[in-house]
Parts: structure tokens; C-alpha cells; sequence
């Protein structure tokens, strides 16, 4: 939610866009720390018990930023808010993983990742609009309540599962046994180049439509719609390539030409809405890779499904923090041009190292996983 907020949020701490965008890639730290443990507690102790925590936890995140009087206080209040949300996704594929066989979770997962593009395909024009009616306070206020409510409906809602008695959390077991799996760093690393280049396409778009097209903040809610907008069609494409033989031929192509697109939206002068068709086409071709990665890590899982699927949101968020922290640095020092080439490059090298590094994998052939 703090793409359209940057500019605000700047000149509220009497700082740089750069040093705001900071704030974004902050969550995306403590996300990534915190996924790597909530996986095997889910595992041992149940999906319900995680899911309503994390959510809890991040709206509480999200209020606290209500109160926020400098940079700093902030800055905790993102890091608290990541601790809640790495609860939540991982926990939710592996629902899916429990519940459907591995030829069929394709689909599912990508109604899941539509689903979770779908909140800021909503939310983020709404952010663009309070922000611009209320001040970037407001925000936080009104998906801090929306965090209360969801928590309500999911304890009525989430299964109740029960569990076996002396189950063993077995952090290190589990991760030891994962990281032994064929295969498994090379889709983490090509996806976490993904959420580079995803991550600050989506970070600073909003801001070079500001700056470059001379757009007043709420007028960027409709061009980032319709990027998130590709980004959804996208992960329901990728969710019927998830399951075809052919997926990591076509992700490494859709990788390619996707950076391709990303790139030139920085990089190239073009009319706001061409520069808006471009984003789309990039998210759209960046996120076809998004289920396929999801739909992997579970073949290559077994049991311990909510581990590997901690293991790929902390790749997830580094790529994430990545594309913010770094691409807030390239802007400060070299301009919008060099924001592109970041989204360019990282998604060309996830393209090479899925084409090349996971063509061969026993999950990719559709047999068991070796150790």
C-alpha cells in the first residue's frame, strides 16, 4: 500500500522518495525472517492457530502506523506489520496442499494469487484516494479496521484441525531435509529475481507517473489498477501452465519478455497510458511464473509443506526488499532509467536460471523428488 504514498510520505519526515521507499522494503525484512519459522509451526501445530495470529498481528501493525510521529516509529510499525503477514500466505498454500492432489493444486493456487492481486487491484486506488482526502494517516486506519474484520470472519470460517499430541516442531529436521531436495535453491533463487523486478515495477510506478507525467497522486489509482489488473490475468495463466510439461519453457520465456516490458516503462519516454499498457504487459508476463514456482515447491515438499512454502516467501520477500531497497537507491543515484534496468535484469537472470538450472528436475518431469 505504500506505492502511492511515497511522495507523501517524504514530505511528511522531511525526507527523500529514495529513504521512503525504504519504508516499503522494511516489511519485506521482517516478512522474510519471520516465514522461515512460521512454516514448521504450522506444520506441527496447525494451519488455523497460524492464520488467525498473523492476521492479527499485521492489523495491529497497521494501526500502530496511526500513531507514527517520525520515520523511525514507522519503520518498527512495518517491521511489526511484516511479522503478521509472512503468517498468512504460506499457511494458505499449504491448505491448498492439504486439500488437493498435486496434478489438481494449479488451479487453486492461481485463484489464490488472483485473489491476493485482487486486495491491492481494490485497495491500492482506495489508499491513492484517502491518502489524497485525509492525509496518508487515513490509510492506515481504514485497513487497519478492514485487518480487525477479516480476523472475525476467519475465526468463523478457517477449519479447525486437530492435532496430534507431542507433535514435533523439528525446525532444523525439516529445513536440513528440504534443503537436501533437487533442485529447490535454483527455484528459490529464480523467484526471488522475480519479486525483484515485480516488486520495483510496482513500487515506483506510481511515483514515476507523477514525476514523469505530472499526475496528482489519486490520479495514479486507475493506471495501477489496471497493472495489477495484467498481474491477475497472469497468475491465472500461470495457473494452467502449472500443471502442462512444458511450464518451465514457457515461465523462462515469459520471464524474458516480461523484463523486457518492465525495463522500457522507466526507461523509455512514452504517453502515461502507453506507459500504464507496458506495466501491464510486464506484470502480466512476470506473474505467469508466480503459480508455477507455488505449484514446485509443493511437489517438492512431502510433508513438510508449510516449511517449503516459508522457505519461497522468504524468497519472495528478499526479491521483494530487493526490488525497493535497491531500486530506491538506483533512482537516488542514477534516475528512473536505472530502476528499469534493475527490473530488466533480474528477470532475464531468473529467466537463464530456470531455463537452464530447473529444466531438469525430477519435479519438472513429473516424478518424486530425490533427495
Amino acid at each position: 500500500m505504500l506505492g502511492p504514498l511515497l511522495i507523501a510520505l517524504a514530505a511528511a519526515f522531511q525526507t527523500s522518495v529514495a529513504a521512503a521507499g525504504q519504508l516499503a522494503a522494511a516489511i519485506n525484512l521482517s516478512w522474510a525472517i519471520t516465514a522461515l519459522f512460521v512454516g514448521p509451526i504450522s506444520d506441527a501445530y496447525g494451519r488455523r492457530r497460524v492464520g488467525l495470529t498473523g492476521l492479527m498481528v499485521m492489523g495491529g501493525g497497521i494501526l500502530g502506523s496511526i500513531l507514527a510521529w517520525d520515520y523511525w516509529a514507522l519503520l518498527v510499525c512495518r517491521l511489526v506489520t511484516g511479522i503478521g503477514a509472512a503468517m498468512i500466505p504460506p499457511n494458505s498454500m499449504a491448505f491448498i496442499a492439504d486439500h488437493f492432489p498435486p496434478a489438481e493444486r494449479g488451479r487453486p493456487i492461481s485463484i489464490l494469487i488472483s485473489a491476493s492481486l485482487l486486495g491491492p487491484v481494490l485497495a491500492i486506488p482506495l489508499v491513492a484516494l484517502l491518502a489524497d482526502l485525509g492525509g496518508w494517516r487515513t490509510p492506515f486506519a481504514a485497513f487497519g479496521v478492514v485487518c480487525l474484520i477479516l480476523w472475525g470472519l476467519q475465526w468463523l470460517w478457517l477449519p479447525r484441525q486437530r492435532q496430534a499430541a507431542g507433535r514435533a516442531v523439528a525446525f532444523v529436521a525439516r529445513f536440513t531435509a528440504l534443503s537436501r531436495r533437487n533442485g529447490i535453491w535454483h527455484v528459490l533463487a529464480a523467484n526471488a529475481l522475480y519479486q525483484t523486478a515485480a516488486f520495483a515495477l510496482f513500487t515506483y510506478l506510481a511515483t514515476f507517473l507523477v514525476r514523469a507525467s505530472g499526475m496528482r497522486e489519486r490520479e495514479t489509482a486507475l493506471p495501477l489498477a489496471v497493472a495489477l489488473l495484467g498481474a491477475m490475468v497472469g497468475s491465472l495463466l500461470g495457473g494452467t501452465v502449472a500443471g502442462r510439461p512444458w511450464r518451465i519453457g514457457a515461465v523462462a520465456l515469459t520471464l524474458l519478455v516480461g523484463g523486457v516490458f518492465a525495463g522500457m516503462v522507466f526507461a523509455v519516454v512514452l504517453s502515461p497510458w502507453l506507459t500504464v499498457l507496458f506495466a501491464a504487459a510486464g506484470a502480466l508476463l512476470l506473474t505467469v511464473f508466480e503459480p508455477v514456482t507455488w505449484a514446485l515447491m509443493a511437489e517438492l515438499a512431502g510433508e513438510s509443506r508449510a516449511t517449503a512454502n516459508g522457505m519461497l516467501a522468504t524468497s519472495n520477500q528478499l526479491g521483494a526488499m530487493i526490488g525497493a531497497s535497491v531500486g530506491g537507491l538506483l533512482l537516488a543515484f542514477g534516475g528512473f532509467s536505472l530502476v528499469g534496468l534493475l527490473c530488466l535484469g533480474a528477470a532475464v537472470i531468473a529467466a537463464l536460471v530456470i531455463g537452464v538450472k530447473v529444466q531438469g528436475m525430477s519435479a519438472v518431469r513429473g516424478q518424486p523428488a530425490e533427495a
